[in-house]
């Protein structure tokens, strides 16, 4: 018998969530998308004439695949990373209810990936990961060696799973959607996880994908990250019932990597609306000249991970070109906000040995929702000089709070920004110059361009979505139910 879409669960993966909460103060843009759509999906949800069940898991050990989690805890965790509430660990409201899980046979190979799994992270994940890279090869071999016609031979066991479970064939339960809406990919085990999630409890994942940096431009990303990446992505999207992306470039590079390595897609990529702005954005910081900044007016604002990727060097190149060619007075402050990454540190090294260009370039570290909008809503504009996204969510949130954003017209930058910002090659220091200064020299055109995003700006909200994924989510349940 066919289901409705109301007997539909959709489980909804929010394990990046709290895994990143552990190693970080504030949330990047990645966590942020994650806890809007969960902010809103459930109402989304209930305002359907057939509404799916939405339930919240982690990703769980030993025999808990999924471990339920409410949104109340998921609020929690994010008003402790957003700075809106005091640091201390979410406790749970209440115990965590595991889904039901087949009995399987003992596994020395699953004890000894449970123990490395309890280890400190910088200790556990290495062994995580070589133990997967071996799993891998072995993988290779035995595809390499199998005699294609030779229907009387069993197969070679699989290394690499870990309870012994039914086939998808039995274990064709409900059909029931996962959404997997976060960074996954920083679970070297996530593609098994995933494989064991859809055959044993026969849940269909449905993917969203942000961007394939690590893959399209590695020299940006530490090693571990390019290979845990491409084993991520190699082993899991055969698993997926669906997949979605955030751009049309994300959605063109994944089509391209997958028909290049041979990875089968059950259909085209759909792109989904990506929502503008986020939660208590009308908000301003009690005590603002606690951040010590410089006069409202006064400064241009960066936001944004110290990273090479997001191409700070061209801005500091940029101040010092406009420090040589402009009278000191009309050369505002540069502000960076955000947290020290990767791949920085001959920059860093520059910036102090200059002090700063004086005092013209100034680094915020970490600051709070609450300060971040202080920061946009008194600056002259924005800038975003990335080399490389998957969207652009500084250019959106820029946007949304009425600041003019320059930016770069690289990759999928001017989706985001479309005709309301304006574009330099990021590739370019007189470009970039170009653009910075004629807008800093003609304040009337500014005040113009502010209007003109005010007026005209429509900001997309977070349920345009939350209703595209949960479209995507009740159509692959519809196809599994009628199949």
């Amino acid at each position: 018998m066919t289901r409705t879409s109301s007997s539909c669960t959709i489980w909804i993966d929010v394990d990046d969530l709290f895994h990143y909460a552990t190693n970080n103060p504030r949330p990047s843009g990645i966590q942020r998308q994650v806890y809007e759509i969960v902010r809103v999906v459930e109402a989304c949800a209930a305002r359907r004439a057939q509404p799916p069940h939405i339930r919240f898991a982690r990703r769980g050990r030993n025999d808990q695949m999924l471990v339920e989690v409410t949104s109340a805890d998921i609020a929690a965790l994010f008003a402790r990373l957003v700075g809106n509430s005091p640091a201390h660990p979410v406790q749970i409201s209440q115990p965590l209810r595991p889904l039901p899980t087949p009995p399987r046979a003992f596994s020395p190979r699953r004890v000894v990936l449970d123990f490395f799994e309890t280890l400190p992270p910088d200790l556990g994940r290495p062994l995580i990961a070589a133990g997967v890279s071996q799993i891998r090869v072995l993988r290779l071999l035995r595809r390499l060696f199998r005699a294609p016609a030779s229907p009387r031979k069993e197969p070679a066991p699989d290394l690499a799973s870990l309870p012994s479970e039914p086939s998808v064939s039995h274990a064709k339960a409900d059909g029931d959607v996962l959404l997997i809406p976060g960074a996954a990919w920083s679970d070297p085990l996530f593609g098994e996880r995933l494989r064991i999630t859809r055959e044993c409890h026969g849940l269909r994942p449905v993917l969203l994908m942000y961007d394939l940096i690590p893959l399209r431009r590695p020299e940006w990303c530490h090693p571990s990250l390019v290979r845990d990446f491409r084993h991520w992505i190699e082993t899991t999207l055969p698993h997926c019932a669906e997949l979605l992306a955030i751009s049309r470039t994300t959605a063109q590079d994944v089509e391209r990597y997958a028909h290049d390595n041979a990875l089968p897609l059950t259909a085209p990529i759909k792109i989904i609306p990506i929502g503008t702005g986020f939660t208590g954005e009308d908000a301003i910081a009690q005590e603002p000249d606690q951040l010590g900044l410089p006069a409202p007016g006064s400064y241009v604002l960066f936001v944004s991970t110290l990273e090479a990727r997001k191409n700070h060097a061209l801005l500091v190149r940029v101040w010092q070109r406009l420090l040589r060619e402009l009278p000191p007075e009309q050369v505002p402050t540069l502000i960076f906000a955000g947290r020290e990454g990767w791949l920085v540190s001959d920059l860093m090294q520059e910036l102090e040995t200059t002090n700063w260009l004086d005092g013209r370039v100034r680094l915020l570290r970490d600051p709070s929702d609450a300060e971040l909008r202080q920061l946009y809503r008194d600056c002259l504009f924005t800038v975003f000089p990335s080399f490389f996204e998957g969207w652009g969510l500084p250019v959106t949130e820029s946007l949304r709070m009425g600041v003019p954003c320059i930016a770069s017209h690289a990759t999928a930058i001017p989706e985001a920004g479309g005709a309301f910002a304006r574009y330099f090659d990021p590739d370019s220091v007189p470009d970039a110059t170009r653009v910075i200064r004629e807008t800093l020299l003609n304040r009337d055109d500014l005040a113009h361009w502010r209007a003109h995003i005010a007026r005209d700006f429509q900001p997309v909200p977070w349920e345009a979505t939350a209703d595209a994924l949960l479209d995507a989510c009740l159509a692959v349940h519809a196809k599994g139910a009628t199949s």
